[in-house]
This record gives structure tokens, C-alpha cells and sequence, in this order.
């Protein structure tokens, strides 16, 4: 059984728009629920049944069914995996590190990455020295985690579907369509990452064609309120939605610094 994020916008996702469709085809039992109904499920009821859902829809309402149904509380990022984070594969500085050990200055890409989709700033940083304390110039959370990259030129991006270690599509979402990545680097990173047994069976790997680089990783994320820039046709994309999102039930594993 599939659940469908119900919105009140007029124009819904095109995304599970798409899902429908195919759930429609192979039918599977799905239905459209709003992010309220799930808050107030009387999960004292009917388990067995809540947690053969799949919920399908954006990172608030996946997270609140993981919560109310599976008592997960918290969905941690991947961004790079510790396997992956090399030279042949990221082609720039980065680092995940925590708050006090950011630089005193410089110039950098820095992302949250204590949580999924919090916060990203490409520009210059300062710490100011004002005060007994000081502080830096942009607010960084005093236990936060962080990626810290060097900013590059980069021409495209594209997302890369991947299911059971398989690459089943490769889509163009930003830059230069024309620029595309070398696939052999991205079958190397996909080889790679297979020898992590925490790995999800169901993710996207973005990768980005960087000036006089060439192709690298940008970073992992379970196949869970994934754009799918158009990807459609696919009689797999249900399971993918269903094993991407079985990934924050059974690991979730913290990001590793």
C-alpha cells in the first residue's frame, strides 16, 4: 500500500502525478492522505497494516510518517559516503566537519548537513573578532555539522537513478545539457559504493561536470522525495519508492565526519 501526499495546490507534483499512474498500471492499492492524517492516525490500531505502508511525498511528510508509524525521529543525510569521498571521485576540497573546526576565513560552499535540506551558502566566511566570544559573519549552529567544499566552475548536473546497484536512468536538472558526465566514473562510484553494506538498495547519486575536472560526485541521497526530472516509464519506480524509503526504517546510519 502506497501513501500519496495530499496537497490543496491547484498544480500538483507532476512526480506522483507519474507514480500514480504507475501504480495505477501495475495495480497496486495506493491512497491520497494529507500530512494531518497521518499526525492523527490512531496507531494503536492496525500496525501490522501502518507499517506495510510506503509514504510518497516531500521530506515533512515522510518524516512524519516515520515518526507517528516507525518511531524514527531524525532522517540523516548521506551527502558523499565516506567510501566515495576521494580524489578521483570528488575532484575539489571537502570535508564534513563540525562547527568549531570551520576555517577562520576563506571562501567556500558550506551546507548543513545535521538534517536534510536546512541550509546552503556559497560565499565568502569570517570570524569576527568582537566581543570575549566572537563570531562568525554567517550563523552556524554551535553543534552543527557541515560540508565544506572548495567553490568550483561547474558546467552541468545530472541525477543518477540507481536500483540494486544498477544505473536505470540518467537525467540533466541543471547547467549546460549539452556537457555530459562520463558514465565509467559514475559505473566506478556505483562499483564503489557497493562494498558499503548500509547503502541503500534504492538512491540518486548528483554528479556535476566540473571545469578542466571532469565528472564528480556531489553526493548520495536515499530514493525519498527524489526529483525525478523526468524519469517516467518505468515499471521499477514504485520499488524504488518503496526501498529508498524502507532505507530510514532499517539504517538511517548517522553521517560520518
Amino acid at each position: 500500500m502506497f501513501w500519496i501526499e495530499e496537497t490543496k495546490d491547484k498544480h500538483p507534483d507532476p512526480d506522483l502525478v507519474y507514480l500514480m499512474y504507475e501504480l495505477d498500471q501495475e495495480h497496486h492499492e495506493y491512497l491520497q492522505i494529507s500530512k494531518q492524517m497521518v499526525l492523527t492516525l490512531d496507531t494503536n490500531r492496525d500496525m501490522a497494516y501502518y507499517k506495510q505502508v510506503v509514504p510518497v511525498g516531500n521530506l515533512q511528510f515522510i518524516q512524519t510518517a516515520l515518526s507517528k508509524i516507525h518511531g524514527v525521529n531524525s532522517m540523516n543525510p548521506i551527502e558523499v559516503p565516506k567510501i566515495l569521498r576521494t580524489s578521483e571521485f570528488l575532484k575539489r576540497k571537502y570535508t564534513i566537519c563540525k562547527s568549531k573546526d570551520l576555517p577562520s576565513e576563506g571562501y567556500y560552499f558550506v551546507k548543513s548537513v545535521s538534517h536534510l535540506k536546512e541550509f546552503s551558502y556559497t560565499g565568502a566566511i569570517e570570524y569576527i573578532h568582537e566581543g570575549p566570544i566572537g563570531e562568525y559573519s554567517i550563523h552556524f549552529k554551535k553543534d552543527g555539522l557541515y560540508q565544506l567544499s572548495e567553490v568550483v566552475t561547474i558546467l552541468s548536473e545530472y541525477r543518477v537513478f540507481v536500483h540494486h546497484d544498477e544505473i536505470i536512468a540518467i537525467h540533466w536538472y541543471d547547467g549546460d545539457c549539452k556537457v555530459f558526465p562520463d558514465v565509467i566514473t559514475i559505473r566506478k562510484m556505483i562499483t564503489q559504493y557497493k562494498s558499503d553494506n548500509d547503502r541503500p538498495r534504492a538512491y540518486t547519486i548528483d554528479v556535476a561536470v566540473i571545469y578542466s575536472r571532469g565528472t564528480a560526485i556531489l553526493e548520495v541521497h536515499p530514493w525519498v522525495s527524489v526529483g525525478l526530472y523526468g524519469y517516467m516509464f518505468n515499471q521499477s519506480i514504485p520499488y524504488c519508492y518503496r526501498d529508498g524509503f524502507q532505507y530510514y526504517i532499517d539504517i538511517n546510519k548517522p553521517l560520518e565526519i
